[in-house]
C-alpha cells in the first residue's frame, strides 16, 4: 500500500539510506556480499545479438544433414528421463538397427569442434540407420495396422449368439474430394 508521507516526517534520500555523504563516492564504501558478484559486470562489453526478433532456434532441426545423406534415416530418440538413461529402450533401438550419431561425424554442428561421444540434445539422442531398414519397418507397421482393421471389420459383421444378424457394414476405405459451397 502506498502512503503519502506527512510533512512532519523527514524523508531520507537514497544516498543517505546507503550511508553515503555528499562528499563520499559510491565506490568508497565497502561492498556488500551480494554486490561482490555483480560489481564485475560491465554495462556494455560490446556483445551483439546473433538473432533478432522472434528467431527461435530449433536444436533438433537437421534438414542440411538429411539432404546430404538421402540413403540414411536420422531420428531423435529418447535418451533419458529425469536425468536417468533408459537402457532397455536404448537396447530396443539397437535391435531395430539404430546406431548413435557421434559428434566427430558432424564437427561444429551440435557442439564445439573436438567434442566426442554421441550427439545428445535436451535428453534426446540423435540416431541413424540405413533407409532400407526404415522402409522395411514402415511396411511392417502398415501390415499390422491393416490386419487390425481387417479383424475389426470381421468382428463388426458377426452378431453374438441370441442376437439378430447384422447388416453388412459399408465401410469406406477411400476418400473423395467434395465441394464445400461458399456462403
Amino acid at each position: 500500500m502506498n502512503r503519502i508521507p506527512s510533512p512532519s516526517t523527514p524523508r531520507e534520500t537514497p544516498r543517505e539510506a546507503a550511508g553515503l555523504g555528499d562528499d563520499q563516492l559510491r565506490d568508497e564504501r565497502p561492498l556488500r556480499e551480494e554486490e561482490r558478484y555483480t560489481r564485475s559486470l560491465r554495462p556494455d562489453d560490446g556483445r551483439e545479438r546473433l538473432r533478432s526478433g522472434n528467431a527461435n532456434v530449433n536444436p533438433f532441426q537437421m534438414d542440411d544433414i538429411l539432404a546430404r545423406y538421402p540413403d540414411t534415416d536420422f531420428n531423435w530418440k529418447r535418451y533419458e528421463v529425469a536425468g536417468k538413461p533408459d537402457y532397455a529402450e536404448q537396447r530396443a533401438y539397437y535391435d531395430q538397427g539404430w546406431r548413435n550419431v557421434l559428434h566427430e561425424q558432424f564437427p561444429n554442428r551440435f557442439a564445439p569442434e573436438g567434442t566426442t561421444g554421441p550427439v545428445i540434445v535436451k535428453d534426446m539422442i540423435l540416431m541413424e540407420r540405413p533407409m532400407r531398414l526404415t522402409l522395411q519397418a514402415r511396411r511392417e507397421e502398415m501390415d499390422a495396422a491393416n490386419r487390425a482393421m481387417m479383424v475389426h471389420r470381421q468382428q463388426m459383421a458377426v452378431a453374438p449368439d441370441g442376437q439378430a444378424p447384422r447388416m453388412a457394414p459399408s465401410i469406406r476405405t477411400t476418400r473423395e474430394a467434395i465441394q464445400i459451397p461458399d456462403d
